[in-house]
């Protein structure tokens, strides 16, 4: 799994938020779900019943409706104990990689300043519809019961929450 500078960033923001969520599990919290965009198509997800953080990419499949993506094989499920230690290597790698540790998300670059840069960007709107070939939104960070399925989140969720101000409405 290829993780750019503009990933690494966003994963180093999103940190405490999988931390905590990495918690609640590990203490028996039942039907949580944490699922956090990091970048292009790649999430990291925690969720009761599979006692792991979840690295894994992610695709639309040709002519599916929106909202509609699916998991792929590539990524890595890291126990909690295994996630704990990624977490206290993160300023060692910062460390050795002084590029990785300046990384800011892509979302601060100068493409982001107006609305139609932000929503052309393919790190944050990594999907598009294949019939119109439009950019879409895509939810991040979603917390759900367990009694809800994707699509209806997707539907429940309005925009990405990358910057605050500019906001895409469905």
């Amino acid at each position: 799994m290829y993780v750019s500078r503009y990933r690494w960033a966003t994963f180093r923001q999103n940190i405490v938020d999988i931390s905590v969520s990495a918690k609640a599990v590990a203490a028996g919290d039942e039907g949580f779900k944490l699922w956090q965009h990091i970048g292009g198509a790649h999430y990291v997800s925690v969720t009761s019943g599979y006692r792991c953080v979840d690295f894994r990419m992610w695709y639309q499949p040709y002519g599916s409706k929106d909202g509609d993506i699916k998991s792929t094989k590539r990524g890595v499920a890291l126990r909690f104990d295994e996630w704990s230690h990624l977490c206290t290597l993160v300023d060692t790698i910062n460390t050795a990689y002084p590029s990785l540790a300046s990384a800011l998300p892509c979302y601060y670059d100068d493409d982001h300043m107006n609305q139609m840069g932000w929503l052309n960007c393919s790190e944050c709107h990594p999907f598009t519809d294949n019939l119109s070939q439009t950019k879409r939104c895509r939810p991040t960070p979603t917390y759900q019961s367990s009694s809800l399925s994707m699509s209806a989140v997707s539907s429940i969720t309005v925009g990405c929450v990358h910057r605050p101000l500019l906001r895409h409405a469905r």
